[in-house]
């Protein structure tokens, strides 16, 4: 929906107007129709809008009835309206029709539990300045991101990190760890970047900063921008119990910044529902779920890949939408992975709109360079290069599109699901033992390996404890080989501090099966780090908003009561929405066994772009003096060109070089 940024003075000092603009102008492709700067004492709000609901209306910031409440959203509270008409019966006063303006309300009556009520996807600073206090939240999934910088008397937040950079203050020095788990996730976990001094707000977490005490007469500035332009740990009263594991300080007569955990998936099978209850609220859960997304005073479509979760969310679309829904695929003609014919066979059979884009590669150089730029936050994913081509085309027809994003990650859908179900049941627990046995942190860790122990522990992990798979998430470099890449300097800098995933941290996380420990894994950090990152920077690049239905934390909250049997066999995965699909979508589509995408890039790797890739990764490379030993690079090069697919590694060591040459310290 929009890009937002916050600039807060933590000293009592007001904030000046040009930070905060220079910020909103970084974010100007997340909201193009309208740019807003609105100064408050110390407190900067900025906001770029894509108008999605009340066009003429809706402009950020919104204000509750006395002005002394502001706040700035990007996404969408899909259950305002109901919220709205609580408000309204209380006393409230509400001035436009924007979904976004319930915040300031909310928070009127209900302070930081606002969170709990909010159904949709979201990242917000709200400032109250009447009691002091900025208060911020990002959605359960993070399906929105949201950015900060604590320096020593400046906080900033922004929905990218380019809207951060723009700050003299915001050094560019690389954070090393984040760079050794970008090496073997591919993606950085939060709450780490690439940068050492910016952070990513976790999904499901909140922020409250107290000021010095507010003044009733403070003045406030809002001016329109242009068109052609440590952290003390607070858990507040019934907002939840688990809390973020960073720290930091906070000096008297500072403000205090406090994060906090307000949300994370539950698991909790109820064996006592039969089969088919289970599976009419599930049905029942996704037809609410993509109603209440098809909200919008502009067209919404559909990204329909011809799997069963677009499919399902496409076939669901129809009946809440008056005219023919419109659709889009992208295809990949000549690939034994072209998926569009699945596509077209569901658009054809629910009578759909349909658009069918053919990926066209071009100068790979220049779009893999595109990319990299794009993402302020390295993303070593080479769907991204398809999903920004279909983002684009599909932009020239709606502002809005649905995605099946998530279905695998809360209804089982990976093979690795499958696996850790297979398990015999006299073996079960040598599996939950095993996971305790291999740290998976110890496992991944940057370290030598001389005589392959740790290697073949990790693979043993893997087989008997297959949960571990959602923790060990291994994409590219293990440990070992980042230890023999590394400059020896940097090398030392890394050794043995490797962070393991984990959502939360809790500790009862143990306590569940080894498939809802996957899922609880897999619905936090990877989701929100991967996933749906790479999903908002390429939509919101071309004014494109994005929603995931099936990342409805109501819909969550019923998939999680699933028994293992209605979500993955030794067999079959996602069992529940396939047997629901069944009832919408053509047999061919729900039997046909999954694809995952791929380009021939290891070819290309060998060929046409060779050339180009040496002279990134060795001649001409900014990041190889700092960080990487030359013979390494050289001998990957070279067992590629020999035969050997190293193009995942290749992949991730140049996308880490474009990134450096468009955001990293000269």
């Amino acid at each position: 929906m929009c890009g937002i940024a916050g600039y807060i003075s933590l000293d009592d000092s007001p904030v000046d107007r040009e930070p905060i603009e220079r910020m909103v102008t970084a974010l100007k492709h997340r909201g193009p129709d309208a740019q807003t700067v609105h100064l408050d004492g110390q407190v900067g709000l900025g906001h770029a809008r894509l108008s999605i609901i009340d066009l003429e209306g809706g402009h950020q910031p919104l204000f509750n009835e006395d002005r002394s409440i502001a706040v700035v959203c990007n996404g969408e509270i899909y259950n305002y309206r109901e919220l709205t008409e609580t408000l309204v019966r209380d006393g409230h006063q509400f001035r436009t029709g924007s979904d976004c303006e319930v915040l300031t309300h909310l928070w009127e009556e209900s302070g930081p539990q606002m969170v709990d009520q909010l159904r949709g996807m979201f990242a917000f600073i709200l400032y109250d300045r009447r009691q002091g206090i900025v208060f911020g939240g990002r959605d359960r999934f993070g399906q929105k991101p949201l950015f900060y910088h604590e320096g020593t008397n400046r906080i900033a937040f922004a929905s990218e990190i380019k809207g951060l950079l723009v700050l003299p203050e915001v050094s560019r020095e690389l954070d090393p760890l984040g760079l050794d788990q970008f090496l073997f996730h591919q993606f950085v976990p939060q709450p780490r970047t690439l940068f050492a001094g910016v952070k990513k707000l976790a999904a499901g977490c909140c922020f409250e900063i107290k000021l010095s005490p507010a003044r009733e007469n403070n003045s406030f500035v809002e001016t329109q921008i242009p068109s052609s332009n440590g952290i003390v740990h607070k858990i507040h009263p019934n907002a939840g119990t688990d809390l973020t594991t960073e720290k930091s300080h906070s000096k008297p007569g500072r403000a205090s910044f406090f994060i906090q955990r307000y949300w994370s998936p539950t698991f909790a099978p109820d064996v006592t529902m039969s089969d088919s209850d289970h599976l009419a609220r599930v049905e029942d859960g996704l037809i609410n779920a993509v109603e209440s997304h098809m909200v919008a005073d502009v067209p919404v479509g559909v990204f329909l890949s011809g799997g069963i979760d677009s499919s399902l969310i496409t076939a669901l679309a129809v009946k809440f939408n008056p005219e023919p829904l419109q659709t889009f695929s992208i295809s990949f003609p000549g690939s034994e992975h072209d998926e569009a014919p699945f596509a077209r066979s569901v658009a054809a059979s629910l009578g759909t709109n349909h658009r069918e884009f053919p990926f066209e590669p071009g100068d790979m150089r220049k779009v893999l360079t595109s990319a990299a730029t794009l993402f302020d936050q390295p993303l070593a994913d080479m769907a991204v290069l398809p999903l920004m081509a279909l983002s684009r085309a599909a932009a020239e027809y709606v502002k809005v599109v649905l995605t099946g994003d998530g279905g695998d990650e809360l209804f089982a859908g990976y093979r690795k699901y499958k696996r850790m179900v297979g398990i015999p049941g006299r073996f079960q627990w040598l599996s939950q033992m095993s996971s305790r046995l291999f740290p998976m942190h110890q496992l991944a860790a940057c370290r030598p390996d001389p005589i392959g122990l740790r290697k073949i522990q990790s693979r043993l992990a893997m087989v008997i404890a297959p949960q571990c798979r959602s923790e060990y998430q291994r994409q590219s470099w293990e440990g070992w080989e980042r230890f023999s890449l590394y400059q020896p300097d940097f090398a030392q800098t890394v050794i043995n501090r490797f962070e393991s995933i984990s959502f939360t941290g809790d500790p009862a996380e143990h306590k569940l099966s080894p498939l809802n420990q996957a899922l609880k894994r897999d619905q936090g950090t990877v989701l929100a780090d991967r996933l749906l990152l790479k999903g908002d920077y390429a939509t919101m690049a071309y004014g494109l908003e994005s929603r995931a239905p099936l990342l409805d934390h109501q819909l969550a909250a019923i998939a999680g009561k699933l028994p293992r049997h209605l979500k993955t066999t030794p067999k079959t995965t996602k069992v529940a929405l396939r047997e629901i699909a069944k009832r919408y979508l053509p047999d061919e589509i729900i039997n046909r066994r999954k694809k995952g995408f791929s380009m021939p890039i290891d070819r290309w790797f060998r060929t046409d772009l060779k050339t180009w890739v040496r002279n990134c990764l060795l001649d001409d490379s900014v990041s190889l003096p700092r960080y990487f030993q030359r013979p390494a690079i050289e001998s990957l090069l070279s067992e590629h060109a020999a035969g050997k697919n190293h193009s995942v590694r290749i992949h991730s060591l140049l996308t880490f070089e474009l990134w450096c040459r468009a955001y990293a310290t000269p």
